[in-house]
């Protein structure tokens, strides 16, 4: 018969917990367990650790202590068994058990048990777990049988961490499980120990059960083995001390040995030894059985992995603490051979572990990272062993400093690429966290830094951030020569500025690297996002079909939400140095919070967000400079027009502005004009929208309101401290036709022509034309129509030019004049863009 497809899966004590938690397991063997599971567990929640107590307790606190455990484990017992001879196996079993614990530990008359007694006593939960967790699986009405790991599992027979015997385990697994699999027994295996010499038991040490699950994995050739946690998979860091840490879909198997061996407690260090290639292993939440978590396997790359996330530079960091630096120092150790050789020997003679190791290439110095307890042991045998040298001064001294942590950074694309270690300490000493030493190896799968203690918390944090890894494509190791721009509002002027990005040219006409790509568009119905660049080609597509009627969410790649929700989930993607470009007619004010929370600059083109209330407008830039992040908002005023920024020139250099006069509507100035010429009111207004002048209710313009907005923001730029109520505005629509729906309006635009033909007639029989102005100082703001010389700066404006005039302290008798185009698409975007290139060449 050939080898049935296994899945072994493995829950460990918080998923064994109590009578619940011991359902919800089998459920989730009954639904996700795959065609022929294998099951390895753990002791109930705290277990292990009350056996630990009762073997180092006095008889009377041991009896009590195991008694204790008698008692919930026969409450589970009961809540398992349906009938009375089940329930009274059970019982029976539980009560061997702990008859046997107890005559152990309740039985010594002075000093601690042997290690052959506690490894037995340690190993009991194991052994309950999984006689209930078969009773579990039997009240499913699964068919499961327990299986002894003394007869399973062989080992060196090392008490307290041995390490299993392969070829010896595959053997008996072949005769003691595989049978019964092919079966369709559900074969129930306790982790944690397994068979010493002479059969004795030995464990495998704390965690060991991991290790009983990849084990028989190995021996079985399974497909799949699932760790169920009680947490989401493996994480950037420990989300305890990152709050913001993000759950790693996938990673390489070297890649997640090395977090776990520094400090990923979630899985065994030892776990992985051994996975076999073609083997899958997830770690996956209990809370969510539908989950995936986080895959480990043979399959990542350094390209991209298996399930096809890119395997960036860093893919995660962890802390082993309570560590203890212990050093030799000596300059007659320059040339002597054999100290780094008897320094680590003297180690493994001690049983003692390295967290790292670094030595200086003048080889002054050796030191190590070991466990804070074992610092004077080791220290005291480092003298002994270097009695002789330190007699004669070949080495000074060893020494010892308490209270460090080793903090690594993880990944296996850091082999080759530049910056990592560049990163890594910016981002420490930016924190002003010192690091007392380093270690590197060959294969650049890891930075290991030795810090103290009490700032591994920062530190964590700090790197974190440093490398965004809480962002989905976190863990990049340099900033790129881009930015990465957000289109909110897909309109004429959000399509126009979407295409001026993706066509920038060089002067002689040829393709030029744009320090800037866009990567999302967002209109009203949702959006559509990749983080690696939306191509010239497919953002001329959506604005094709934008053009055509078909809104952003139901083309390709569209997804539906709000401006909010948009923004919220492009915001956990680790973009470069991102731009939200504002070219809506909205309140955006919330949206663009949201943005300046998530880390994004600001380009604006919207008014309304600047001049909704005098506190939400400075708000909004106090937000900005508080996060770190810039706002930009010329073509608020004067679309392409350089007006904002004249007048931070004009500040900056000392000078006051006292006036700003002008024509600040294209839209308005398109529209006197082409009345001067003779043209009537509704005509002019259809030539305006058709030529894209207009807001897409041209009332919007007609009101005066856009204007007055322009007005306003001009004059907060000048100390003016009112808000938009107190301006007082003349609107070119009459109270009746301003709440009319938009096409009603416009058809009965022709019953202003008549009014508008006389005005202009009187005022050219003066000499003089109408034209939409402003007059704005840090006292007064006035918005209206006037009739003003035709032969004035003013009057001698043409077709859609806008019109700016600063009198300023230099510029009094002779003001400051800057105009041109004021209003279409085309000149808009040009304005913002400016913006736009402005913040990403900034560095």
């Amino acid at each position: 018969m050939a080898q049935p497809p296994i899945t072994v899966h493995k829950f460990g004590g918080a998923a064994l917990a109590d009578l619940h938690a011991f359902r919800h397991a089998a459920a989730i063997i009954a639904t996700h367990g795959g065609e022929h599971p294998v099951i390895v567990v753990s002791a109930m929640r705290g277990v292990t650790d009350a056996l630990g107590i009762a073997a180092s307790s006095p008889p009377a606190r041991a009896r009590a202590t195991l008694a204790s455990l008698e008692s919930r484990h026969r409450a589970v017992a009961t809540g398992l068994t349906r009938d009375g001879s089940a329930r009274a196996a059970l019982y029976a079993t539980i009560a061997n058990v702990f008859k046997d614990a107890t005559k152990i530990c309740a039985g010594r008359r002075t000093g601690a048990l042997e290690a052959a007694q506690l490894d037995f006593v340690m190993s009991r939960g194991e052994i309950l777990a999984a006689a209930l967790f078969v009773a579990a699986l039997e009240q499913r009405e699964l068919k499961a049988i327990g299986i002894d790991a003394t007869k399973l599992v062989y080992t060196d027979g090392i008490a307290g961490s041995a390490a299993p015997d392969v070829a010896k385990t595959t053997a008996a697994a072949a005769t003691l499980l595989l049978p019964r699999v092919k079966k369709g027994f559900i074969p129930v295996v306790p982790g944690f120990f397994g068979r010493g010499r002479k059969g004795a038991v030995v464990t495998l040490g704390r965690g060991g059960t991991d290790v009983t699950a990849t084990l028989m994995a190995r021996v079985l050739h399974a497909h799949t083995v699932m760790l169920w946690k009680d947490v989401p998979g493996l994480l950037t860091a420990d989300p305890r001390v990152v709050p913001d840490a993000r759950l790693i879909p996938s990673l390489h198997v070297r890649e997640a040995s090395e977090l776990a061996y520094h400090g990923a407690k979630i899985l065994h260090p030892r776990a992985l030894i051994g996975l076999p290639a073609n083997t899958r292993l997830f770690l996956r939440p209990l809370a969510d059985p539908t989950a995936m978590g986080t895959e480990i396997s043979a399959f990542a790359t350094a390209g991209v992995t298996k399930r096809g996330m890119p395997a960036l530079p860093v893919k995660a960091l962890a802390v082993i603490s309570d560590q203890a630096l212990v050093t030799i120092v000596g300059n007659g150790m320059a040339g002597l051979p054999g100290v780094a050789a008897r320094a680590l020997g003297a180690l493994e003679q001690m049983g003692i572990s390295v967290s790292l190791i670094s030595m200086a290439s003048s080889e002054h110095s050796l030191c190590i990272a070991v466990p804070g307890s074992m610092a004077t042991a080791v220290a005291t045998r480092w003298k002994d062993v270097f009695s002789a040298e330190i007699a004669r001064r070949d080495i000074e001294r060893v020494e010892v400093r308490r209270k460090v942590a080793t903090l690594a950074i993880v990944g296996l694309g850091m082999a080759g690429t530049p910056g990592v270690s560049a990163r890594l300490f910016d981002a420490l000493a930016l924190s002003r966290i010192n690091v007392v030493a380093i270690a590197q190896g060959a294969s650049e799968m890891n930075i290991s830094v030795v810090i103290d203690e009490r700032a591994a918390a920062q530190a964590q944090r700090a790197v974190h951030a440093a490398f965004r890894l809480d962002k989905i494509g976190g863990g990049d190791a340099g900033t790129r020569q881009h930015a990465d721009v957000i289109v909110l509002g897909f309109g004429l002027i959000g399509r126009e500025l979407a295409l001026q990005l993706a066509r920038r040219r060089t002067p002689d006409g040829g393709r030029l690297t744009a320090p800037v790509r866009v990567v999302a568009v967002i209109d009203r119905s949702g959006y559509v996002f990749d983080p690696r660049g939306l191509t010239p080609k497919k953002l001329m597509a959506l604005a094709e079909a934008k053009a055509a009627g078909r809104p952003l969410a139901q083309q390709a790649d569209g997804v539906r939400a709000t401006d909010e929700v948009a923004l919220r989930a492009i915001a956990t993607h680790a973009l470069e140095r991102p731009i939200v470009v504002d070219v809506t007619a909205s309140e955006t004010s919330p949206t663009l919070e949201v943005a300046i929370a998530a880390g994004m600059d600001l380009v604006l083109a919207n008014k309304r967000p600047l001049v909704t209330s005098g506190r939400n407008g400075k708000g909004l830039a106090k937000l900005a400079a508080s996060r770190g992040r810039r706002m930009l908002h010329e073509a608020t005023v004067g679309a392409g027009l350089p007006v904002i920024d004249t007048i931070n020139k004009l500040v900056a250099s000392g000078d006051r502005i006292l006036q700003i006069e002008g024509c600040p509507s294209g839209t308005l100035g398109f529209l006197f004009s082409e009345m001067s010429r003779g043209t009537q009111f509704s005509i002019a207004l259809q030539s305006a929208m058709a030529k894209g002048y207009t807001e897409p209710d041209p009332r919007d313009d007609l009101s005066g309101m856009d204007v007055a907005r322009k007005a306003l923001i001009l004059g907060r730029l000048l100390g003016y401290t009112g808000e938009l109520r107190d301006i007082k505005v003349e609107s070119l629509v009459p109270v009746p036709m301003r709440k009319l729906p938009l096409a009603d309006f416009l058809t009965r635009a022709g019953e202003l022509d008549v009014e508008w033909s006389e005005r202009v007639r009187e005022a050219q029989a003066r000499g003089e034309v109408l034209r939409y102005r402003i007059i704005v100082t840090n006292r007064t703001v006035r918005v209206g129509v006037v009739a003003v010389d035709a032969s004035s700066p003013l009057g001698s404006l043409g077709g859609t030019d806008n019109l700016f005039s600063f009198t300023t302290t230099r510029y009094q008798t002779n003001p400051l004049v800057i105009t041109g185009p004021g209003a279409g698409a085309g000149v808009t975007a040009a304005g913002v863009f400016t913006d736009v290139l402005t913040l990403a060449e900034q560095r």
